[in-house]
């Protein structure tokens, strides 16, 4: 087993962390490659001779492990995407839904993959497009259009598959997966979904009426929107609050399935909803303690 290794390299806790990776994956005889970027900081690594670009890394690796919090395992899966290459999260960061381990396991885990204790879990991503234009996106977590700077709320038109569903007047829209139903859309009051389901979630984003509710869609079906002629003459296309785009109020959007998958590494103790107990601090019924 090969391993590739990307990372938050801004992060102090990196360089610790993968120094002391190096040392027990060069112990175990495990052969691994550390993606070079910019941003990383060569005097502060110990295995200088394990740096390579990210297209010797990723065609050689097997498994594509991943340094940092959530929003550094989505950057990764969206630079290994094309590839298909299975992502193993090592949490470093805050809240870390998707990271499989820690500082403190992430050796057993690793001994784990050599011995063949683990299994890849497939999620479904979506793809955002913007006709006649550059803007095409995958989106790992969800997609968020919003009024960009402006005070006044937006109209948002959605169609489901050439259907008219409604006209939202809101900040804004998100549209999720099931992996980022815990993210901005269930802030928003979007529903928690199991993540290996392929739904999609259209959340408004403090609706001007409160009627407007989540809507939870087959993936098969195709998202227009448009929006109505207002004050706001540019708004805000923000891809997994990484990536933005300023789009004009006259032109088209159409959210669907993407082609390509997430794939993350799981192991058999993975349980979704010890996961969610423990993120989100559910206690549980107390008077049962």
């Amino acid at each position: 087993m090969k391993f590739g290794i990307l990372g938050n390299f801004s992060k102090d806790n990196f360089y610790d962390i993968f120094n002391d990776l190096g040392k027990f994956l060069k112990k175990n005889q495990i052969d691994f490659y550390l993606v070079e970027n910019k941003k990383l900081d060569l005097d502060r690594i110990s295995f200088k001779d394990n740096v390579s670009d990210f297209d010797f890394s990723i065609k050689e690796s097997d498994i594509m492990l991943s340094i940092g919090g959530d929003g550094t395992i989505i950057s990764s899966i969206r630079k290994c995407l094309k590839y298909k290459k299975p992502i193993l999260g090592l949490h470093i960061g805050g809240l870390g839904f998707l990271a499989e381990c820690n500082k403190d396991n992430y050796k057993d885990k690793i001994l784990s993959i050599e011995r063949g204790e683990y299994y890849i879990e497939n999620r479904m991503l979506l793809n955002v497009e913007v006709p006649d234009s550059e803007i095409n996106y995958d989106v790992i977590n969800e997609l968020v259009i919003d009024r960009r700077d402006s005070a006044r709320t937006i109209k948002t038109n959605i169609s489901i598959s050439n259907k008219f569903v409604n006209t939202y007047e809101s900040d804004g829209i998100i549209f999720s997966t099931p992996t980022g139903s815990t993210a901005y859309s269930l802030s928003a009051g979007g529903p928690i979904v199991y993540p290996d389901m392929e739904i999609i979630i259209i959340t408004p984003i403090c609706p001007h009426t409160l009627s407007m509710r989540p809507v939870i869609i087959p993936s098969d079906e195709i998202i227009s929107v448009t929006f109505e002629n207002s004050m706001n003459k540019d708004l805000s296309l923000t891809i997994d609050g990484q990536i933005q785009e300023v789009i004009s109020n006259n032109i088209s959007v159409l959210v669907k399935k993407s082609i390509y998958s997430s794939y993350l590494v799981k192991f058999k103790e993975y349980d979704y909803f010890k996961t969610l107990r423990n993120k989100m601090s559910w206690k549980g019924n107390m008077r049962l303690k």
